[in-house]
């Protein structure tokens, strides 16, 4: 639990850091960018911490990481001092769909997170390589992560997720084998939070009426994280023999 709840910090702390920023970015949604303020933040530090790192201007550490978020916040939020009334407006009259944004992000998380805490095991399909990636980054510090297939070689595989990913494992210092269930929660959490703002968004740009916005939001959040998996649910059906064969 105590891992949980480091990690939600840290996401929520990367997400602030970059506020401003997607307030700036998206003048347009009535939102201002606040679905997508979590990806965003977890993209441009992860990026920064890669190119730094594999132009070996900057290692990637705990420490570095840290000193990114906390020098792309304090700019970020410079920006945003002058316009800190605006914001405040904002914010009071957009309060109920950002709580409902936030707690759509918070639902997926910890139900995904449960899930996870029930078969942690990194044991089939793709999850030993993916696994071995994100170690493989997560022990990168100058350059390009290091090929384990191929010692002494940069990884010929597209990584970057597997980067950023290894960004919040860096800053929370959480064991990878941990923080790989995480990311497994955090992935259709930030997707939820995305697909929720996406149509929150469409619907309030043609209509006025907030909880028709709030309801096609939260019903796009559902058919993306829940009925776009049916196949699970078929395969728990047969194989606890309900229903007929076919």
């Amino acid at each position: 639990m105590l891992n949980v709840l480091l990690w939600l910090i840290t996401v929520e702390a990367v997400a602030f850091a970059v506020l401003p920023l997607s307030y700036y970015l998206f003048p347009h949604l009535r939102d201002r960018g606040f679905s997508v303020s979590k990806p965003l933040g977890l993209l441009l530090i992860g990026y920064l911490s890669w190119i730094l790192s594999v132009l070996r201007v900057l290692p990637s550490t705990q420490l570095t990481i840290l000193a990114l978020v906390v020098v792309v916040g304090a700019v970020s939020w410079r920006y945003m001092w002058a316009r800190r009334r605006e914001l405040m407006d904002f914010v009071a009259r957009e309060r109920t769909a950002l709580i409902v944004t936030e707690a759509v992000f918070l639902s997926v998380l910890i139900g995904w997170a449960v899930f996870r805490a029930y078969d942690p095991a990194i044991d089939h399909t793709e999850q030993p390589m993916d696994f071995m990636f994100l170690n493989a980054t997560v022990r990168s510090y100058l350059g390009s992560p290091e090929d384990p297939w191929l010692r002494g070689e940069p990884v010929s595989y597209y990584y970057f997720g597997y980067w950023m990913m290894a960004v919040l494992t860096k800053l929370t210092g959480i064991p990878s084998n941990v923080s790989y269930n995480l990311s497994m929660a955090l992935i259709p959490a930030l997707g939820a939070m995305g697909i929720f703002g996406l149509v929150y968004n469409m619907v309030r740009s043609e209509a006025s009426r907030l909880r028709y916005a709030v309801a096609g939001g939260i019903a796009a959040a559902l058919l993306l994280t829940v009925a776009a998996n049916l196949e699970g649910v078929l395969e728990f059906m047969r194989a606890n023999a309900m229903g007929s064969a076919p």
